[in-house]
This record gives structure tokens, C-alpha cells and sequence, in this order.
């Protein structure tokens, strides 16, 4: 099957204002926290911790090539008979526990000294899953004034739902989300108007004041259009869009995949048009690709860097930075550089599809921006 996505890479582009994807690279993938489907059950959900589902890897530009893994391979120590590079041989823990390895320090170094690339995307899994409530009410002509409030409205529902998660999920479940019926559309909106109500406050701020008064609002409408005709209680049937948006994306490159037989069953028989041709992407065995084995590291470390910030507010973040060692704030700072790099290449090297507080934890914990006047 041919697939033109030309017109969606186009809106892509515009929409959130990315650079340079017509650049040509090699990119390596390997990717971490991958569940393969995310669905409601009886005790809430199939997995028992919502981590960031984060895909990515390396990236060498046009002409540049792989630096020798022996080498790396030499400088970390690594036993002969281990066949591959894997995060695990670098570090173990979470991220404070692995940004005290000397084995990442001597990964990251080795990067950023043969200037190879890093790039990633990462999903943070229940908000990705709530982001059809609040698009689905935009939809209505009569809620469209609502619009540029979108992400704002987005950040205050999870918001909520991450101070009872138990009981929002299991309301989800009692409606079959994302499948509601439309003689349930009213009620499904009305106990979340009242999960609303349970958690606010008299020094809530105006994004919720705002969201408690459009989901009322919005507690008549007969049906909710991008919640109908879904598979009930399948959150994230799978994980392929993540995939392909790269491959969309940067569509003069090279695309180098891990194996992942659910995606490769998928997409067997795809080809992804360009103007003189066809994406070229595949999938490989990491013991063939070196590149893949040191997308692994990549990818491992920020999966821990991403579960770090997701689940701390920002004053204990920056509390726990001030205590680290020479050796973690090396490491992070290698991080940050390798990041900065990649954003500096291109804009859409890095996604992150998450909440705006976590995104400004982010922005202001790695990169020094000033915190958002919000309750991070």
C-alpha cells in the first residue's frame, strides 16, 4: 500500500513551525517503555506504571559516518563476550542512580566528541490518552472560541485526573471510553464536571475555573464526535504513529528501526511516497546495526530522564540538583549539550507530546528558563 502524506507533513510543518526536516540523515531507533497497547481493566489499566513511551535514537547527517562502536566498546570495558551494547551495561536505576555512571559519562562523551546527533520522541501515555475529551468538545462550533485555550485546557484536566487516577480511570471504564454511547454523552461529561467539582478549591486559577465552566457547558451535547465507533477501552491501540511520524517527516532520510514485529506486521507492505520516490525506512537486527545498539543508550537514558520529570514538581527537582554529585551534574549537562545540539540541527529532532507543566518543568530544569507562574 502507498501512503502520500505529503499534505499532512505540510501541515506539520506550518503548524508547529519545524525547520530543516528536509535535511538528509541516518537515523538509528531503538525505543524504551514500550508497552504495545495501553487499555482500561477492572483495576485501572493493563500496566501498573505509566511510563513515557520514548522512541529515538542517533542521527548522522549526510555523508557523515558511524565512529567505530569497538572503541566505545573498549572504553567502557565492556566484557568480549557480550554481543551488543545495551543501556543496561551502561547503568542501572533510575536516573539520578544512572547519571552517577562513569560507563554514561564515557557514552556521552564519545557522542558529542564525534558529533553525532541524538533525537527522540516521547509520549506521555495518559495524557496522549485524555486528549480526545477536550478535542472532541472543541470540535462543537459552539465551544470553537475555546480553541486557543486547547493545551491549556488539556494541562488542567490531567491535571485533575493525576490527583485521583484510580477513580478517572474507572469512570472511563464504566463508559467504555474512548467509545461513549450517545445516550451516555451527557452523563459521561457530567461526572467529570464532578470529578471537576471534588478537587477544586477557592484559589483555583482561572484555566480551571475555565475548564470547570466548558465541561458543564458542554454536559448537553448529544454525542462527543472523536469518542464514538472506537474499540472500547483501548486507550492506544498501538504505538505506530510514533513510527512513522519520522519517517513523515524527514522524508530524504535513511530510517533505521529496531526489530518490533507488531509495527513491522503493521506497516508490511507500506511505502511512504516523496516527490521522486519512496521514504526509505526498515527495520534490522540491533547485533547487524551498531548504530541501533548505541540507540539503546539513547533511548534508555531518556526514558529514566523523562519518567524523572514527569513525576516531581519543579522545587523538588531543583532541590534534588542541587544535592547531586560532580559526576551526575556532568553527565546531565552532556545531556543538556546533546539536546541543545539536536534543537539546534532541527526543531523536530525532539517531540514530546506531554503537559504544559511538564514541559515547563523541563524547559526551566534543563535549560534554565525562568518557572512559569504555575503550581509546578
Amino acid at each position: 500500500m502507498d501512503i502520500d502524506l505529503n499534505r499532512q507533513r505540510q501541515f506539520m510543518i506550518q503548524a508547529f513551525g519545524l525547520q530543516h526536516v528536509d535535511k538528509r540523515f541516518t537515523f538509528f531507533y531503538d525505543e524504551t517503555n514500550n508497552i504495545r497497547k495501553f487499555y482500561l481493566t477492572d483495576d485501572g489499566t493493563n500496566v501498573s506504571e505509566h511510563k513515557n513511551f520514548v522512541i529515538g535514537g542517533i542521527a548522522l547527517r549526510e555523508g557523515q559516518q558511524l565512529p567505530d562502536i569497538d572503541d566505545l566498546r573498549t572504553k567502557m570495558r565492556m566484557q568480549e563476550n557480550a554481543p551488543e551494547i545495551k543501556f543496561s551495561h551502561v547503568a542501572k536505576g533510575d536516573f539520578e542512580q544512572v547519571l552517577a555512571s562513569k560507563k554514561l559519562g564515557i557514552a556521552l562523551s564519545w557522542l558529542i566528541e564525534h558529533n553525532v546527533l541524538i533525537h527522540y520522541s516521547s509520549v506521555n501515555i495518559i495524557s496522549w490518552s485524555l486528549s480526545d475529551i477536550i478535542d472532541s468538545v472543541l470540535m462543537e462550533d459552539r465551544f470553537q472560541h475555546y480553541g486557543p485555550y486547547q493545551r491549556v485546557l488539556k494541562n488542567e484536566l490531567y491535571r485533575v485526573v493525576s490527583r485521583d487516577k484510580r477513580r478517572f480511570l474507572a469512570l472511563m471504564k464504566h463508559y467504555g471510553y474512548p467509545d461513549i454511547q450517545r445516550d451516555q454523552t451527557g452523563s459521561f461529561l457530567s461526572d467529570i464536571c464532578a470529578l471537576l467539582d471534588a478537587h477544586g478549591s477557592e484559589d483555583d486559577d482561572l484555566p480551571m475555573l475555565v475548564l470547570r465552566d466548558m465541561m458543564k457547558e458542554a454536559s448537553t451535547l448529544s454525542e462527543l464526535a472523536a469518542l464514538t465507533g472506537n474499540e472500547k477501552n483501548v486507550l492506544i491501540a498501538d504505538f505506530e504513529i510514533f513510527y512513522t511520524r519520522p519517517v513523515m517527516l524527514f522524508q530524504n532520510s535513511v530510517h533505521i528501526f529496531d526489530h518490533e514485529l507488531q509495527i513491522e506486521k503493521g506497516l508490511a507492505g507500506t511505502r511512504f511516497k516523496k516527490d521522486d520516490g519512496f521514504v526509505d525506512f526498515s527495520f534490522s537486527d540491533s547485533r547487524q546495526q551498531s548504530g541501533i545498539q548505541v540507540a539503546d543508550v539513547v533511548t534508555g537514558l531518556i526514558g529514566k530522564y523523562q519518567s524523572f520529570v514527569e513525576e516531581h514538581s519543579l522545587p523538588e527537582l531543583l532541590e534534588r540538583k542541587a544535592n547531586w554529585s560532580a559526576e551526575q551534574m556532568a553527565n546531565f549537562q552532556m545531556l543538556r549539550e546533546l539536546i541543545d545540539r539536536a534543537h539546534a540541527e532541527s526543531n523536530a529532532l525532539i517531540f514530546r507530546s506531554t503537559t504544559e507543566d511538564s514541559q515547563w518543568r523541563n524547559d526551566t530544569f534543563m535549560h534554565d528558563l525562568p518557572a512559569a507562574h504555575r503550581k509546578l
